[in-house]
């Protein structure tokens, strides 16, 4: 689904950076991404949190999240790449009240601190690194489609870290969504915003709907070792929009 008022009246600044001509804000034109939420104890997830003032939500009184989400950009403003990123819901300084994310709603604009962002062109890891401190680094990052499965292959440094495989699903109409990527670089936590479009979207929490298997990759054992239980859900979007602002606001770590 295109939302054809997406972009309008939206002031895309062109900026030259070095050999570059980007634009402020990016836009992302065509995006499929799919995601997977695991619950997680919060005595392993904190030990990957860089300050003390990122709190995880409290799922349960011991249990956060963490999410998975394999993204293709099909077109953009830094053109086409694919990228998966590894986040964690957050608050700052104030824990979010027991079963946040459970039998409570999630804060409207949630906070995701970004532990690992690998992608597959040198300008999408230049300017998110640079601009926004964004955990980024080059990686082998393919899909493969067949009619009722996508999966995305993800290696680095010549091995495998993960395999992440989803159903297509049947889809449903959602309404914008805004989220708030937030990074830490040089002892300041830094926050941006993401808003992705009116989408069609498919959503389960049926685990058999799909499949993550891990490689030998430190980032796989670093992962693994977060000791991952419960599935929540499982998202697939084959199409959206996307806003990626610049950091619009920055803290004290």
């Amino acid at each position: 689904m295109t939302k054809n008022d997406f972009y309008q009246e939206i002031e895309h600044t062109p900026v030259l950076w070095r050999n570059y001509q980007l634009y402020v804000p990016l836009f992302y034109h065509d995006i499929m991404f799919m995601n997977v939420t695991f619950l997680v104890p919060i005595k392993r997830v904190k030990t990957i949190l860089p300050s003390k003032r990122m709190k995880p939500y409290r799922i349960t009184p011991w249990q956060t999240s963490i999410s998975i989400t394999a993204y293709q950009y099909r077109k953009s403003d830094l053109g086409p790449y694919n990228e998966v990123s590894m986040g964690v819901p957050i608050t700052l300084d104030t824990e979010t009240p027991l079963f946040t994310g459970s039998l409570l709603r999630v804060p409207e604009m949630p906070l995701i601190y970004i532990h690992k962002l690998p992608v597959t062109t040198e300008i999408a890891r230049e300017v998110g690194a640079e601009f926004a401190g964004y955990p980024k680094f080059i990686a082998d990052i393919e899909f493969v489609e067949n009619e009722n499965w996508i999966t995305c292959d993800l290696k680095a440094d010549n091995q495998k870290v993960l395999t992440f495989s989803g159903r297509k699903l049947v889809t449903k109409n959602y309404s914008r969504f805004c989220s708030s990527p937030i990074t830490y670089r040089r002892g300041y936590i830094l926050r941006s915003e993401f808003i992705i479009s009116e989408r069609e979207m498919g959503n389960s929490k049926i685990k058999d709907d799909m499949k993550l298997e891990w490689g030998e990759h430190q980032i796989a054992k670093e992962l693994s070792n977060l000791e991952l239980g419960k599935m929540l859900g499982y998202g697939y979007c084959p199409h959206t929009q996307g806003i990626l602002t610049p950091v619009i606001e920055s803290f004290t770590g």
